[in-house]
């Protein structure tokens, strides 16, 4: 039984009879499915038991009617909030909130909400001597609640608000996001009377969207986080109500990707959206991807690019460069939007823009998405197509199920766990031995 998407995944021109031997076989992707069908299977069991709880986190409301309080006093306290966080702390959240603010500013009745993810110390100094202290808050969030990153930004912060505004009302400017364990953002967090809403253990930074630490600052933004849900439980229950795996498009996705990666010279898996908003979801699948592959010398690298400004950048390397890459490009149906060229306006230049005259900015972006699709697949390149007509909140809830799902199986089919990151936590480690050293 197959149910409603919010998009369509259409996949014909990643196969060699459309893109020559760069392409995936019809008889590889057939033999890889049963493998998919199998992580399908296991991901049934897993949503009935609870198993793996990101997959109870579409049909959850009690949690947004929990948070609703501090969402409520955020968007009616403050011209600004920051967000301090790094990886999947981060980049869900920034995801979700560019929704409600493509980059020129909040909208009417929401605060700015910005994300501070990284540590570079000349941004934090430049960042807090132009923000109102007074109209600012905060949210810190980190799974394990002892991200050194994190932890600094909230030590800092903490001192420039006692110092401007006193210990007695950093409660009301400050809230934590941290696992309930003994870790140091709950102790400082405790120590500064703040409230500190619990991260679920079971759920990783990276798969964390779709919960608290990417919803909070998103309905503080003014984003429709339960159609942000509703979008996820869509997808969800498409891929796992789907008859055969082939019609799963997140199983789908992951044979594909796996297939050209081990039975051929693709290494690179490239995201390229048509559409603004969706500029920071390449950085947040970047993560998913990367993070949750890159193991026991498995693994594609993926890029994120932006259509159509990657046609001037990008799109020569694509074309003329090696056949080493996988292409996704995310449209939407920007036809008749926007303003239009007039006649009148372009003046002596009119005859030789007849093209262009008449014509739409969106008709400008729909013909180029269009015309880059189409000379990819002619020229050998792999590429797949999701398409919907308007990017909601629905969509992007969809999409972002879409890609955790083809993750988990991609690594199924490797046989590879998604959810650790062993390399990571070495250079934490070094890192921490360095700074003790120093202090020495």
């Amino acid at each position: 039984m197959l149910m409603e998407s919010p998009f369509t995944h259409e996949i014909a021109g990643t196969f060699t009879d459309k893109v020559g031997m760069a392409g995936l076989d019809h008889a590889a992707y057939h033999a890889l499915m049963p493998r998919a069908g199998t992580a399908l299977d296991r991901l049934r069991e897993q949503k009935a038991s609870g198993a793996l709880p990101i997959l109870a986190l579409p049909g959850r409301h009690d949690d947004l009617q929990a948070w609703k309080p501090i969402v409520d006093r955020y968007r009616a306290q403050f011209d600004d909030v920051i967000v301090l966080g790094i990886g999947g702390s981060s980049l869900g959240g920034a995801t979700l909130c560019r929704l409600a603010d493509a980059g020129f500013g909040p909208s009417d009745g929401a605060p700015r909400v910005r994300f501070l993810d990284n540590i570079d110390p000349w941004t934090f100094d430049a960042l807090m001597a132009r923000l109102d202290l007074g109209r600012t808050g905060f949210l810190s969030i980190s799974k394990s609640g002892g991200t050194a990153e994190t932890v600094a930004q909230t030590l800092a912060v903490l001192d420039r608000l006692n110092q401007r505004l006193g210990k007695d009302d950093l409660a009301t400017r400050m809230t934590c996001i941290a696992e309930h364990t003994d870790n140091p953002l709950r102790a400082i967090a405790g120590h500064f009377g703040l409230f500190c809403l619990d991260h679920d253990p079971n759920i990783g930074g990276r798969y964390s969207a779709l919960s608290v630490t990417g919803l909070l600052p998103a309905a503080i933004a003014g984003v429709d986080v339960e159609a942000v849900r509703r979008g996820a439980g869509m997808v969800l229950n498409a891929a796992l109500s789907a008859d055969r795996p082939e019609d799963a498009a997140p199983a789908a996705g992951a044979v594909i990707n796996i297939g050209l990666a081990t039975g051929g010279d693709v290494s690179q898996t490239v995201i390229m959206p048509y559409v603004d908003r969706l500029e920071r979801f390449g950085t947040w699948f970047r993560q998913l991807w990367a993070e949750s592959l890159g193991k026991d010398g498995h693994g594609t690298t993926p890029v994120d690019a932006m259509g159509a400004v990657d046609q001037h950048s990008q799109l020569q390397l694509y074309l003329g460069g090696p056949r080493d890459k996988l292409f996704t490009l995310i449209l939407a149906d920007p036809s008749g939007h926007g303003p239009v060229a007039r006649a009148v306006t372009a003046g002596p230049a009119a005859a030789s823009l007849d093209y262009l005259v008449g014509r739409s900015l969106g008709d400008l972006l729909a013909a180029e998405q269009r015309a880059t699709a189409e000379t990819l697949i002619r020229n050998g390149c792999p590429t797949r197509l999701i398409r919907f007509p308007v990017l909601t909140e629905e969509v992007m809830g969809g999409l972002m199920m879409h890609f955790i799902l083809e993750t988990i199986i991609a690594a199924h089919l490797l046989g590879i766990d998604p959810f650790d990151q062993p390399a990571v936590e070495e250079s934490k480690v070094l890192a921490r031995k360095y700074l003790r050293e120093g202090m020495e």
